[in-house]
């Protein structure tokens, strides 16, 4: 009797146990769903867009500016030492990529003799003091994770002085520079304004004739 009474109680159960799923069927696909979205496995690929490349934040320093400048002035030296400065192999390697987009698309108008422009004669590798160049002073500040600005104060071996004043940008994980600023040397106060300016056919710097 006792055996009865246990096989009828298990059956009960299992019977109300089919009947609530049966009931509560849409709530528990609704649940289920709502724990398939919480414990779904992340793609690497989410992770890698969710956070900075460890390469890249570790550039996001005043120090890796300032390493970049100085290897910039080491290159300049050794090619002083050797076969001459090439400026275009060291704008090619240390300059961003709109700077030289703009260097090429002007060289092409050049060529084609639409306009006349003559550069700074590497004055912005050297500051116009002789070679080797020495890095007396360097100050790098981060405006934002992808732009930094940079002073350099330079001398060469008779102690002659020169100073540049850098726009940098992070790209592809290293500092490029973008524009050297020195409204004394530049017309339109920066080399790549000068260097758009005279792409768009613009000859005069009308702030510094204001200003004479």
């Amino acid at each position: 009797m006792k055996v009865k009474n246990l096989a009828f109680v298990v059956a009960a159960i299992v019977m109300a146990a089919c009947s609530s799923n049966k009931v509560q069927g849409d709530d528990t696909e609704i649940g289920a769903a709502l724990v398939d979205s919480v414990v779904k496995p992340i793609e690497a690929s989410e992770v890698s867009e969710a956070r900075p490349k460890a390469k890249e934040s570790s550039m996001w320093t005043e120090k890796a500016v300032e390493k970049q400048i100085q290897a910039c002035f080491e290159d300049v030296n050794k090619m002083a030492a050797s076969d001459g400065i090439d400026i275009g192999l060291l704008d090619n390697k240390y300059c961003s990529k709109d700077y030289l987009e703009l260097k090429g698309n002007l060289e092409k108008k050049i060529q084609k003799g639409e306009v006349m422009f003559e550069g700074d004669h590497g004055h912005h590798w050297t500051a116009g003091i002789a070679t080797p160049i020495f890095v007396d002073s360097l100050k790098a500040e981060l405006m934002s994770k992808e732009q930094a600005q940079a002073e350099v104060w330079l001398k060469d071996s008779c102690d002659n002085r020169g100073y540049m004043e850098l726009e940098l940008y992070l790209e592809n994980g290293a500092w490029k520079i973008h524009n050297w600023i020195d409204t004394d040397v530049y017309p339109f106060g920066t080399l790549f304004n000068w260097m758009q300016n005279v792409y768009d056919g613009n000859y005069d710097d009308e702030e510094n004739v204001e200003e004479e």
